[in-house]
């Protein structure tokens, strides 16, 4: 959903949509705005100390350790003046290629898990071998090879999703056409629109009570209670950022009756719209 209210960063690339930025000392702390972006971001922290937030979530970074950032997520990032690391941004002609992959696909998978994770020095030895030999390649300009680009950046985002799977050893292994990845990427699609697990279920040819077996084994949670989650999600994104009244949020999110959405928001956050919206923006301020 558009939201003219928060800034939204666009990848400026040049011919290829792969960046990548350093992250590096400074003399005092940064405190980044909130935003969100509309390309992926992966965020490889080596020291320092901050926090990050994702989707009103916040991480704190424990360097050394990979930070994953979807587009469309609103994050803003608040670090030491020691932090050093690297972005790697890339667009989505890039993505959907390497996102063939199911653990590179889970990589950025919405309400899966973990949005950050650890690794060790090893491992971020690698990356910087990996990131290293793509910043090269980018900075040939005219002469660069598309190719080489996509390589050394898909042969990245293997081995970053391989890590994150290793990591996570009670884990159930992602395999290809995994039925729980492809409802919450259906729900990311269509959580305005259809609100009810039986129309998910019959687009992934899928009885409703299986549909909502396999989630709940995966996640812990329903599948209505995850179709809900993001819906609410929408309402606090909106609430922080949008200068929307509370009744234009309502029908923005296709709830025709403002006092329906009040009363939801209320059962589902412990306060009202308007309470949410006064502390968030008390929390993170812009």
């Amino acid at each position: 959903m558009a939201d003219p209210a928060i800034p939204v960063h666009h990848l400026t690339a040049g011919a290829s949509p792969v960046r990548v930025e350093r992250i590096r000392a400074t003399r005092s702390d940064v405190h980044n705005g909130v935003h969100r972006h509309d390309f992926h971001e992966l965020f490889f922290f080596a020291t320092g100390t901050g926090t990050h937030m994702i989707d009103l979530e916040p991480v704190e970074l424990a360097p050394p350790c990979v930070h994953a950032v979807a587009p469309g997520q609103v994050h803003q990032l608040s670090r030491s003046a020691t932090s050093s690391g690297v972005v790697v941004m890339f667009g989505e002609a890039a993505w959907m290629e390497l996102s063939r992959s199911p653990e590179v696909a889970a990589l950025f998978g919405v309400g899966v898990d973990r949005t950050a994770f650890p690794i060790d020095a090893a491992m971020l030895a690698e990356t910087e071998v990996l990131i290293d030999l793509l910043e090269r390649e980018l900075d040939r300009g005219p002469d660069r090879m598309e190719g080489a680009i996509n390589g050394f950046l898909g042969i990245l985002l293997l081995k970053v999703a391989h890590w994150k799977c290793s990591s996570a050893a009670d884990g159930p292994a992602i395999e290809r056409n995994d039925p729980v990845q492809r409802f919450l990427r259906a729900v990311e699609d269509g959580f305005l629109e259809h609100r009810q697990v039986s129309d998910y279920a019959a687009e992934l040819a899928l009885s409703a009570g299986h549909l909502n077996e396999l989630v709940r084994k995966r996640l812990g949670k329903s599948a209505g209670t995850v179709v809900q989650d993001r819906l609410l999600l929408e309402a606090k994104r909106l609430l922080l950022h949008s200068p929307m009244s509370v009744k234009e949020v309502s029908y923005a999110l296709h709830l025709a009756d403002p006092a329906y959405f009040n009363r939801w928001f209320k059962k589902a956050v412990g306060l009202t719209p308007v309470a949410y919206r006064e502390h968030i923006r008390g929390t993170y301020k812009h």
